[in-house]
């Protein structure tokens, strides 16, 4: 466009030759802040660079905090998982510490450890026998009647009266996972000439076992222990495509690191998913007779878990199946 000329251009003689002034004053320009408006022209420009920047910081938050609101609310509420394992050097505790560890930092879990008294470990024997006579309660125990699912891992233990009861509702009431060695080696509590529960001998169905201390190891964990076995492990026929290992291909390629066992006797309605040399290792049971909950037992040390990746997944998983959960839901990486 053409530049429009003010009767001052016409009386400086048509002439552009003039100072900066002189032009703004002939083509009606406002004149122009110098490049510099001195101290206070730059705090004031800083204050305002300031403020847009608090105000971008501000809404970034509103934002990201929107983002985790809606995060959250589509996250399922953490599977809470009682662990009951005493602090035993023979028990593994450490490695099973750093299993659950492990699992509720890769799955969406909430652990509660609870912690039996092992019998002292003392030659006294005036000491074991005060121990044995008078088992000493297990602190925190009904926390676990809270939870989704229980994993056990009792040995070397002697429960008293009411804690025999109390254990006994959970496992006859809860998803459980058991660990290696939880079906022997527990002392319980009874009155003499006491009968099992009602609802753990609901879980015997037809099977028939003579000794009250492998009856209800029968009722629960649907074997009966008959010795110490292990070896290279295999996943059982027909069982590959099962939620718990499906995919887990690194389980095949190393033995177990200690012994395993052979059993003398087996529910019928116990589902095997891996074997070592023919004698069940892991196993499931979800179609006892009387019985609404299901049980995964698995047979691997906890020093396997320290080893391998896939056997931390296996565990994780079978906590998820327990509960009647999908645990790809429940992945956190």
């Amino acid at each position: 466009a053409s530049p429009q000329f003010s009767p001052a251009f016409f009386e400086a003689g048509g002439s552009l030759r003039s100072t900066p002034a002189t032009r703004n004053r002939l083509f009606h320009q406002p004149p122009q802040a110098p490049a510099s408006g001195g101290p206070r022209a730059e705090k004031s420009r800083r204050l305002r660079l300031g403020v847009k920047r608090a105000k971008s910081i501000f809404l970034a938050i509103v934002l990201l905090s929107a983002s985790t609101a809606i995060e959250a609310a589509d996250r399922p509420e953490p599977l809470k998982l009682a662990v009951i394992a005493p602090v035993l050097e023979w028990d593994d505790v450490p490695e099973i510490e750093r299993l659950t560890d492990w699992m509720q930092g890769h799955y969406n879990l909430k652990v509660t450890w609870i912690q039996p008294e092992h019998p002292p470990q003392t030659d006294d024997k005036e000491v074991q026998k005060a121990y044995h006579r008078n088992p000493p309660p297990v602190k925190g125990l009904e926390k676990a009647l809270d939870a989704d699912v229980v994993y056990t891992a009792i040995t070397h233990v002697h429960l008293n009266k009411a804690d025999t009861l109390t254990y006994f509702k959970l496992l006859m009431t809860k998803p459980i996972v058991a660990g290696k060695r939880a079906h022997h080696g527990l002392n319980i509590s009874m009155d003499k000439n006491q009968e099992l529960p009602d609802e753990i001998l609901a879980g015997l169905g037809e099977v028939k076992v003579e000794k009250p201390q492998t009856r209800w190891a029968m009722a629960v964990f649907g074997c009966v222990m008959g010795g110490h076995h292990g070896g290279k492990v295999n996943i059982a026929e027909g069982q590959a495509n099962h939620p718990i290992i499906q995919g887990l291909d690194e389980l095949w390629q190393h033995r177990m690191t200690k012994r395993g066992y052979k059993y003398k006797q087996m529910a019928p309605d116990v589902k095997v998913l891996i074997e070592s040399e023919g004698m069940p290792q892991i196993w499931v049971r979800d179609a006892q007779p009387d019985v609404d909950r299901r049980l995964v037992y698995v047979g691997y040390d906890p020093e396997d878990f320290d080893k391998h990746e896939a056997l931390r997944r296996l565990m994780a998983r079978a906590v998820f199946w327990a509960a009647g959960k999908d645990h790809r839901a429940h992945e956190d990486g």
